[in-house]
This record gives C-alpha cells, sequence and structure tokens, in this order.
C-alpha cells in the first residue's frame, strides 16, 4: 500500500515541476532552446511524451529526495539530493546526447543541466515540505 504522504507529495511535486517548467520552457529560455536546436525541434511538443516524463520525473524526486531528506529532517538534505538527482539525471540526457548526435550544442547542455539540478533541487525541496507537513 502506497503511504498517503507520499500520493500527495507526489501529486504537488509533479505540478511544481510542471508549473516551473512551462515558464521555464514557454518564456524564459523557449527561444533559447529553440536557437540551440534549430530544425531538430518539434513545431509543437508531445504532449503525452512529456507528461509521462512529469509523471515519472516527480515520482524518482519523491523517492530518492524528498523522502530520504525527510526521514533526515533537513530542508538542506533535500535541496542537496535533488540537485545530485537533478545534475545526473539532466547530465545522463544532455551528456548522452553530446556523445550520439550530431550537432548538439555543448551550450544547450551545459544550461540544460544547470536548468535539471535548479528545478530538482527546488522541487526537492517542495516535496520535503508537503511530506513533513502537509
Amino acid at each position: 500500500m502506497i503511504p498517503e504522504g507520499f500520493l500527495k507529495a507526489w501529486g504537488g511535486t509533479a505540478a511544481f515541476i510542471l508549473a516551473v517548467d512551462a515558464v521555464w520552457l514557454g518564456l524564459v529560455a523557449g527561444g533559447f532552446y529553440s536557437r540551440q536546436l534549430g530544425d531538430m525541434m518539434l513545431d509543437s511538443p508531445r504532449l503525452g511524451i512529456a507528461a509521462l516524463f512529469y509523471v515519472m520525473y516527480s515520482a524518482a524526486v519523491v523517492i530518492l529526495a524528498s523522502a530520504a531528506a525527510a526521514r533526515t529532517g533537513t530542508l538542506q538534505d533535500a535541496l542537496l539530493l535533488g540537485a545530485i538527482l537533478g545534475f545526473a539525471a539532466y547530465g545522463t540526457y544532455d551528456i548522452t546526447n553530446l556523445s550520439t548526435l550530431k550537432n548538439w550544442p555543448l551550450t544547450m547542455s551545459i544550461v540544460d543541466i544547470a536548468w535539471g539540478t535548479l528545478l530538482t533541487a527546488a522541487a526537492s525541496a517542495v516535496g520535503y515540505w508537503l511530506l513533513r507537513w502537509v
């Protein structure tokens, strides 16, 4: 049986990641990604696949970072574990693309890894807060 607190943390963390990432991709850095990726980028995203990512990734954030930090009881642990997870996850994606795809932009990888590290650290803090106080 899945604890009720996990489901609330998972849902809240997923909503946070989706909202913040939508602002990042839609308003802040959308032009940057378009310029970097050029014709590799779709005209519009495949929303079903994107939804699958947000569901899977937010579960990983809560399980691997937020819940571990909730056991130790420190927000700093949530931020650190989230940053490590984000760096590893986004780094895996971007470094794999650098090593396997023609013309994959290094600048985009650096920005994307930094973004994933920051976003995941913040999301882990949200999940931590939801597990501890909601």
